[in-house]
């Protein structure tokens, strides 16, 4: 059992669910961030999508001191998000080493 798979492993798993759930990827430095439309207004899917926003981004780990921002509930983002009808995070401080796979396979 592999406890620490490679990077290329990772970045697989995660353009995986990106694709299975209508989200854009995007690496930008040490930043990734994913992004999904939906009807404005839809709470359904705007519940949805955070949460698999939060699953993708939480499978690459931080290597360095970052946050976590964008249109999720905790914030008026959400609500800018939920009446535009999009879902957008961002992860700072991710590992290069998995944002350079996944960076390829977008």
């Amino acid at each position: 059992m592999n406890n620490n798979p490679a990077p290329s492993e990772i970045a697989s798993k995660v353009l995986s669910m990106a694709k299975e759930t209508g989200f854009a990827v995007s690496v930008r430095g040490s930043v990734l961030s994913v992004r999904k439309s939906f009807t404005p207004g839809d709470c359904d899917a705007y519940t949805m999508a955070e949460g698999d926003a939060n699953s993708i981004l939480g499978m690459v780990k931080r290597t360095e001191p970052g946050s976590t921002w964008g249109t999720d509930g905790g914030s008026i983002g959400g609500y800018v998000g939920l009446k535009g009808g999009y879902m957008e995070l961002h992860k700072s401080g991710c590992s290069k080493r998995i944002l350079s796979a996944i960076a390829k396979g977008c």
